[in-house]
């Protein structure tokens, strides 16, 4: 019992990974795109930190919340990706746009297989 409550633990501990990574993967792509300086992993890091950073902000600041995150966040993608603040704002659009092409680029492949996914887009 115990062998399988591991491995499912395990299993699910794999899949939490493989996402996080792949939601890391619009970022990683804006910042090479524009020349700065990271991994896969920093990349992954950053996105985790600066989702809960966004969080708190936008919880401690309710009217001026989404303002003090974008200027948060665009200084935390010049400080650790070694980018000038326009490259920095740029990147943060560039993974909106990435974003944006993956939903469709997967909406597509999943309906080329007949899945229906217009719930989630």
């Amino acid at each position: 019992m115990i062998g399988i409550l591991t491995t499912a633990v395990l299993i699910a501990f794999l899949i939490l990974v493989v996402i996080f990574l792949i939601s890391a993967l619009p970022l990683y792509f804006a910042v090479k795109l524009l020349n700065g300086r990271t991994t896969l992993l920093k990349t992954a890091i950053i996105t985790f930190i600066s989702g809960i950073i966004v969080s708190v902000v936008n919880c401690l600041f309710k009217t001026w919340g989404a303002l003090i995150a974008f200027i948060l966040l665009v200084w935390i993608y010049h400080e650790t990706f070694r980018l000038k603040w326009h490259k920095a704002f740029l990147v943060w659009i560039l993974q909106l746009v990435f974003i944006v092409a993956f939903k469709y680029i997967f909406g597509f492949i999943a309906a080329l297989f007949g899945i229906a996914l217009s719930g989630i887009f």
